[in-house]
């Protein structure tokens, strides 16, 4: 592991230029793998394997705030969270000042802990922090509580809440600067045929969460989903179509 952190670091030292230097994407272990998007935004990408099925990836982001960092969803588990901050520490040598959540399952909070440890606030919508008190460690740090259609900023970011879909707490994240919509688990990569997981979704409403964010991100360059590469604003028009598979008859 040290050698690729260290290999990684030769040809990226600048924070500034690893978006758009000669390495792109970083493999951190067989699990886990870091790819820039923009200057200055990168995407965190997790890989599980499921009993009898195969890998499963996961992504957030890392988003450069003046001197520090934005992290947007931890990796998908603590180790691999762990793996994550030495890859940041090695590589881009700034430090994560604040971490936003996007909804309370697992994949998007596994790392928790990781951040509680090292002092870094975490900032969730309320249900969020109400719906993961059961299982995960809760944020350190609640949001306004957010109506749908409503923004809150976090460093550089805009926190929105489009409406319950994936779950009832589902949020997307803009990077205005570099018109990146972070859609999460409310939207669904190109080749989905499927909503996914929908066993805490809110099938009524996700379609008006949707055409949400559609009027209010029309311009965003890229469109990152949790579960898949990122696209295009087409990932949002995509959507409706989905849906409509969904309340077809069997």
């Amino acid at each position: 592991m040290m050698s690729v952190l260290l290999a990684a670091c030769a040809l990226s030292p600048d924070p500034d230029k690893a978006g758009d230097s000669r390495q792109t994407e970083w493999r951190i272990s067989d699990q886990l793998s870091v790819t820039a998007l923009k200057p200055g935004v990168w995407m965190h990408t997790t890989w599980q394997k499921f009993p009898g099925g195969p890998r499963f990836p996961s992504n957030g982001l890392l988003v450069k705030n003046g001197d520090g960092l934005v992290l947007v969803d931890t990796a998908w588990g603590h180790q691999q969270t762990v793996e994550l901050f030495d890859w940041i520490d090695s590589v881009l040598g700034l430090p994560v000042q604040q971490a936003v959540i996007t909804h309370f399952h697992s994949d998007r909070m596994a790392g928790s802990a990781v951040l509680q440890d090292r002092g870094i606030p975490l900032f969730a919508h309320p249900l969020t922090i109400e719906l993961s008190a059961g299982g995960q460690p809760s944020p350190l740090d609640a949001l306004s509580h957010l109506k749908p259609g409503e923004t809150a900023r976090i460093g550089n970011l805009e926190a929105f809440y489009p409406g319950p879909g994936h779950t009832r707490d589902n949020m997307m994240v803009w990077m205005a600067e570099a018109r990146v919509l972070f859609g999460g688990c409310a939207v669904r990569p190109g080749s989905s045929v499927t909503l996914g997981n929908t066993e805490d979704a809110d099938l009524d409403a996700w379609p008006d969460s949707i055409r949400r964010a559609q009027q209010r991100y029309p311009h965003a360059d890229l469109v990152v989903p949790s579960h898949g590469p990122p696209g295009g604003v087409e990932l949002l028009e995509r959507m409706p179509g989905l849906f409509e598979k969904t309340d077809a008859p069997n």
